[in-house]
């Protein structure tokens, strides 16, 4: 407010003075420069007056920023037994490695008590999920959850001592060969066709070979007692020879043969 009345007072002494320096010398009724002068001056007055009386905006603050909720941290929970789970069945044995004895084993997603770690051949040794005592398990299809720091080294028990094997031996022949005749007519010749059997006599055979006249027709499995074979078209009466032998790694037993026609 101290400036607008300075600004006033400062109008109002330009205009006075305006006045003073210009009396009138013109004749009557003809309009004078100065009261050009007078209302210019009387504008700006008014116009500064006028600018100084608006209000001032006060400036707000742009935002504010409130404080955010801190989320809350779940603590994950670490088991303190460490455990072991397998991909696939697995087997526990009694050392590491294929030499010793199978005591045990894990089902796909069975789970078993660790107590033991064998790192030189990655080995696990595990309570035993089938008897009492532990058992040692591959580590390939294992996932093991738990702290395993603490877990104790163990050392690999003796490997079994091999047992005797027996030497191996030919297989014994098969016994009591007899052929089954189905011998069907075809003008002057008959369809030979036979369902030979035997006797399994062997126990370590890794299977039995049939022979025709001389010639392989067959390799059949272990355990093997029964063939079906059609020979041909002969005229009756022609004989006709098969012959059956067992065999292993070793060698192959005596044969069985037996002569046969038809009708």
């Amino acid at each position: 407010m101290g400036s607008t009345k300075k600004i006033l007072a400062v109008g109002c002494i330009l205009v006075l003075g305006m006045f003073a320096c210009n009396l009138p010398s013109q004749t009557p009724g003809t309009p004078t420069p100065e009261s050009d002068i007078a209302a210019t001056a009387t504008v700006f007055v008014l116009t500064v007056t006028a600018q100084n009386s608006q209000p001032v905006a006060t400036q707000l603050p742009s935002s504010t920023t409130f404080p955010t909720d801190t989320p809350t941290i779940t603590p994950t929970f670490t088991p303190t037994v460490p455990m072991v789970k397998v991909s696939v069945d697995t087997n526990c044995r009694a050392g590491p490695g294929v030499v010793y004895d199978r005591v045990g084993g894990l089902l796909a997603g069975e789970e078993a008590v660790v107590v033991g770690k064998f790192s030189a051949s990655n080995y696990w040794i595990v309570n035993n999920p089938d008897s009492s005592g532990t058992c040692w398990l591959w580590g390939q299809y294992a996932n093991v959850s738990g702290n395993t720091a603490g877990l104790p080294e163990y050392t690999a028990p003796p490997t079994p001592t091999p047992t005797n094997t027996p030497t191996p031996t030919k297989p014994n022949a098969p016994d009591s060969l007899t052929p089954n005749k189905i011998c069907t007519p075809a003008g002057t010749y008959f369809n030979y066709q036979f369902v030979l059997q035997w006797d399994d006599s062997a126990n370590n055979e890794d299977g039995y070979r049939v022979y025709f006249n001389g010639g392989l027709v067959a390799t059949l499995p272990a355990n093997a007692i029964i063939y079906p074979h059609a020979a041909g078209t002969f005229p009756a009466g022609v004989p006709i020879t098969y012959e059956v032998e067992a065999f292993n790694a070793t060698g192959t037993s005596a044969k069985k043969s037996i002569i046969v026609s038809c009708p």
